[in-house]
């Protein structure tokens, strides 16, 4: 890491186990800076992207059907080429090319997961009701899950002000790379580019364990909430969005999770 360097992140939220078990785990995910190295005519992040029960250490890996995009300070997306898939975490490998603000995603799109009776067990698997005809189905629900990560090279470049448009966002009031201890986190939850009225979302310090949150914020009817973290260092901020959907009889509900890693300045 270079003095040129600031690397905290946002991100979406909650991890999956593989396929043909469960779609989401206990665990909180998160995808964050692994190192940064610059040179006279060029510079790679590296990122990990993990889950676990304590902040920032690395449990085990999402699974394949995430995708990695890597979203430039001129906002064009493209694929990330170099993923390394492990047992504990997926790591990845990207060049910057210009200065400005990078935006690092992992993206599980929205998908269906129906959740099966087998034997003794339970198990969820990819795809609506209609594709398990004749099995015991016990529920069914739609899943988008993102981790994302603002990394930026050089001095900081502005952030989009028209929303993304995910099932689930999370903007920013303050760039995410220049938020400093003892300032207000000013952070709006939107859900398909609307404001998402009162939402609790969670902040945990880094290093920390469990699923109880150092503090809590809830969204007022533009969607905004405020956190005060006193002491600089490494955060993980989470949400959730979840809900029936009575217009599909082929999905019982929706479940949106996003979780921000933040690197809170002195």
């Amino acid at each position: 890491m270079t003095t040129k360097t600031r690397w905290p992140l946002a991100l979406a939220l909650a991890t999956l186990l593989l396929a043909t078990t469960f779609p989401t785990q206990a665990h909180q995910q998160w995808l964050f800076p692994n190192f940064f190295t610059q040179s006279a005519d060029s510079a790679w992040l590296s990122f990990d992207h993990t889950s676990g029960d304590q902040r920032f250490y690395a449990t085990s890996a999402p699974n394949l059907y995430y995708q990695y995009w890597v979203v430039s300070p001129a906002q064009q997306a493209r694929t990330i080429p170099s993923l390394f898939a492990g047992k504990t975490k997926i790591v990845g490998e990207v060049e910057l090319t210009e200065p400005g603000t990078y935006r690092i995603e992992g993206v599980e799109p929205s998908l269906v997961w129906t959740k099966l009776k087998e034997e003794e067990s339970e198990t969820w698997q990819p795809g609506p009701r209609s594709k398990y005809e004749g099995q015991e189905i016990l529920e069914s629900k739609v899943y988008f899950i993102k981790a994302l990560a603002y990394v930026s090279l050089g001095p900081v470049s502005p952030l989009p002000q028209k929303p993304i448009g995910d099932p689930l966002e999370i903007a920013f009031r303050a760039h995410p790379n220049e938020l400093k201890a003892n300032q207000k986190l000013e952070v709006r939850l939107l859900s398909f580019g609307k404001p998402v009225a009162d939402q609790t979302l969670q902040l945990f310090s880094g290093g920390t364990a469990g699923h109880d949150p150092m503090l809590i914020c809830t969204t007022d009817a533009d969607g905004w909430c405020e956190f005060l973290p006193e002491k600089s260092g490494r955060y993980l901020l989470l949400a959730r969005l979840e809900g029936p959907t009575p217009e599909d009889p082929e999905i019982d509900g929706f479940s949106y999770r996003v979780s921000l890693a933040l690197e809170i300045n002195p």
